[in-house]
């Protein structure tokens, strides 16, 4: 029932919902959190969870440790909750200039966030396999385009039936190569196995190498959550966006078709009708991935590394 989650993240995005929340849970959720810290020894705190931050601050407090430093990495990419805005954070990295500006508004001075973008993980940053390589890597035909449908980790969304209209598509004049992956959704796996197709299909359950599957993809068609959209526009590839997740992720499909990243789809039929429209001419989906790169943050870890190295130095000093 998403609609009932996106009820949920909407009742909630106020100071109202904040401050029950903190009422309700925060004694405890900041015994786990000061038992971890002293239990590490860390040297300082970093948040990627706006079910946190205020607790992290209280912790600080609660420890009489207000020099550890804490930053806090919006890992939501466009719709940025109330809750992640905690005036005592140190710093905060932002994941786009859209959250950056949605911080701005809850009144967090502006030299206390840096727009460097999700981190992600280095196989997606430094990915320096060619397309048609990586594709015989994963015996995979390297002269046809390729089609990867996704549906996250846990294979959501109408995934069967976008397959199925995506496969409807293949003929000789059109013909493609698809990947399915199925993630957990053992469901999904198994009627798509038992699918006769037209074109060469794979389909597979969790992919410990999805970076390598993304990079041998011309496009890459997923629900739009914001780490999958990073990952994505990090190796510039085209997106075909689904129906999001009410609340978190419904900027994200505006931000990447804005930017000229991606098309949007709400039906299988829609998505059949968009992959046709990007496989009938290649010269679009080329420019689709050049506006991708523009967009995407590759470094983002490792420039959130320099940041939080900044505020180690500055502790020491104090």
């Amino acid at each position: 029932m998403p609609w009932l989650w996106g009820l949920g993240f909407r009742l909630v995005d106020n100071e109202v919902g904040l401050r029950l929340y903190l009422a309700a849970l925060s004694n405890r959720f900041q015994e786990r959190i000061a038992e971890a810290l002293q239990q590490t020894g860390a040297d300082a705190l970093l948040s990627v969870h706006p079910l946190v931050n205020h607790l992290m601050v209280l912790v600080r407090q609660r420890l009489g440790r207000p020099d550890l430093p804490l930053l806090t990495v919006l890992t939501d990419l466009v719709d940025i909750h109330h809750w992640w805005a905690a005036k005592g954070i140190d710093h905060y990295v932002a994941s786009s200039d859209i959250a950056a500006g949605r911080l701005l508004e809850r009144g967090i001075a502006p030299q206390r966030i840096s727009t460097l973008g999700i981190p992600i993980r280095p196989t997606f940053a430094r990915m320096a396999t060619p397309t048609r390589e990586m594709r015989v890597k994963l015996g995979l035909d390297p002269e046809l385009p390729l089609l990867l449908l996704m549906g996250g980790g846990d294979g959501a969304g109408k995934l069967v039936e976008t397959a199925l209209a995506m496969g409807r598509l293949a003929s000789g004049e059109k013909a493609f190569h698809m990947v399915v992956v199925t993630g957990r959704n053992a469901r999904a796996r198994i009627a798509l196995e038992a699918q006769r197709w037209q074109m060469p299909a794979q389909i597979l359950g969790f992919v410990p190498n999805i970076a390598e599957y993304m990079t041998a993809a011309d496009v890459i068609a997923t629900k739009p959550g914001s780490l999958t959209i990073s990952e994505a526009l990090a190796l510039a590839r085209p997106l075909l966006l689904g129906r999001p997740l009410p609340g978190q992720e419904e900027g994200n499909v505006a931000y990447v078709v804005e930017a000229g990243a991606g098309l949007a789809y709400r039906s299988p039929e829609e998505a059949a009708q968009a992959f046709e429209y990007l496989l009938n001419d290649p010269s679009v989906r080329w420019e689709m991935g050049q506006k991708a790169a523009r967009i995407g943050h590759p470094r983002a870890a490792e420039r959130t590394l320099d940041v939080l190295q900044g505020l180690l130095l500055q502790a020491e000093k104090r």
